[in-house]
């Protein structure tokens, strides 16, 4: 009988002493969906500070999520920086790579976003740390791509995944000057054959 307690008790010790498996963290930063803002959905940063966005805790140490949509910089604004800072329990070590330097390049030349990220800490059991910025602007001109940066193409998704955490970053299309005078041209076209039609 005594046999059986203490197995039982070591059994329960190594129950409480061992790790436990970690939760997957994820962030997305989507650019995409909007020609003026920007939305950051993320999710089971659960330990630490959670996930905080330029200053404001968006999601509390919590295995819940939460989403925040920001402007867009504008001509009026100039380009916008948002930094973020996310911490997170890993079942092992961090994989390279855990820096980058992104920037997000449109079709008819500039860049549109500029994403910098950098992983810290991890192991087994441990906590990582995830901070990185968003630099966005409207205007494809406004941005120049910093020494060594990887290009993406615009609307492309950049994944930059680690250990127990999915990541991934977005641009969104800015149209080329051409395409915008072809579109003008098209409407402009369009609102004499209906105003033609009209007169008839």
């Amino acid at each position: 009988m005594n046999r059986l307690i203490s197995t039982c008790l070591a059994v329960s010790a190594i129950a409480l002493i061992a790790p436990t498996t970690a939760n997957a963290a994820s962030l997305l930063i989507d650019d995409a969906l909007s020609d003026s803002s920007i939305t950051f959905s993320v999710g089971q940063f659960d330990r630490g500070v959670g996930f905080v966005l330029s200053g404001t805790t968006i999601l509390p140490p919590s295995l819940g999520g939460a989403s925040v949509t920001v402007p867009e910089g504008t001509a009026s604004t100039g380009p916008i920086t948002y930094s973020f800072t996310g911490q997170f329990l890993t079942g092992g070590a961090l994989v390279p790579p855990t820096s980058g330097v992104i920037a997000f390049a449109e079709a008819g030349g500039g860049i549109s976003d500029i994403l910098t990220f950098n992983y810290t800490g991890g192991g087994a059991g441990n906590v990582a740390t995830l901070t990185g910025t968003f630099v966005s602007d409207i205007d494809p001109f406004s941005l120049v791509a910093p020494p060594g940066a990887t290009l993406v193409s615009e609307n492309t998704p950049f994944v930059f995944n680690n250990t127990n955490i999915t990541a991934a970053a977005v641009s969104d299309v800015v149209p080329e000057p051409a395409s915008l005078a072809l579109l003008g041209g098209a409407l402009l076209g369009f609102g004499i054959v209906l105003r033609r039609r009209n007169r008839a």
